[in-house]
């Protein structure tokens, strides 16, 4: 079941196994991955320099739990700097309430995850 649409994702994870189990089960479905590991804000640094492959992405997907900050945190500041593409929370944690999801105008899904749900929500999102 491929998607065929060219969809690519940033994957902010600090645990790089789940990083790679996530880009090998999406590229499956067509959707490319890029992943980075480590800290909130090495990755706020990388989605701010606009560079390829960050650049290329449609979709930002963050773990909720980061080491720096939160993937919440970092979402918010990332709209602050203008940030527009879709961002899509996940945790094996409780969700965060609702209206800080709205505020920020992001998503959430919770792990673990079967993947042809978080292929529908990347497709939903995207559009």
């Amino acid at each position: 079941m491929s998607t065929d649409r060219g969809i690519r994702v940033l994957y902010v994870e600090d645990e790089p196994a789940i990083a790679e189990l996530l880009k090998s089960g999406l590229d499956l479905f067509g959707i490319e991955v890029s992943p980075i590991y480590g800290s909130a804000e090495e990755a706020y640094e990388q989605i701010l320099k606009g560079e390829p492959p960050i650049s290329e992405c449609q979709m930002l997907v963050f773990d909720i739990r980061l080491p720096g900050m939160t993937g919440l945190e970092l979402s918010a500041k990332l709209r602050e700097a203008g940030e527009t593409r879709p961002i899509l929370i996940v945790s094996a944690y409780q969700p965060p309430p609702r209206s800080q999801l709205e505020e920020l105008n992001a998503h959430f899904m919770p792990k673990p995850f079967d993947f042809a749900g978080i292929v529908s929500k990347i497709q939903e999102l995207v559009g």
